[in-house]
């Protein structure tokens, strides 16, 4: 995994470890309705939050995509030139008769 992998996903964890505080400070003060009001008057925060998260998905499956993507060409890459050396492999096998083993030896 690159430098930038690690990067992108120490953001997306720090993201998820902010909403589960935020969900945990919220769940143990829900009894106090001054708080609730004030989460309330600041639910657009909430809205960019969700946004912002949905955004940090989006660009994983992106990245994950495009890897996968640059993964198979290279295999495909690597397949087609394993075939050619396979093929002048035996285009050199080919002509005349075929070669004595130096195993058999010519006596």
């Amino acid at each position: 995994m690159n430098q930038r992998r690690r990067i992108f996903f120490a953001i997306f964890g720090v993201y998820h470890l902010i909403i589960l505080i935020f969900v945990i400070y919220i769940e143990s003060n829900k009894e106090d309705f001054g708080i609730l009001s004030q989460l309330y008057s600041r639910i657009s925060l909430m809205k960019y939050g969700a946004v912002l998260g949905i955004i940090l998905f989006l660009v994983d499956f992106v990245w994950s995509w495009l890897d996968n993507k640059n993964s198979q060409k290279e295999h495909d890459t690597l397949r087609h030139e394993n075939n050619t050396l396979k093929a002048k492999v035996y285009d050199l096998q080919q002509p005349g008769t075929p070669k004595e083993s130096p195993a058999t030896g010519n006596k």
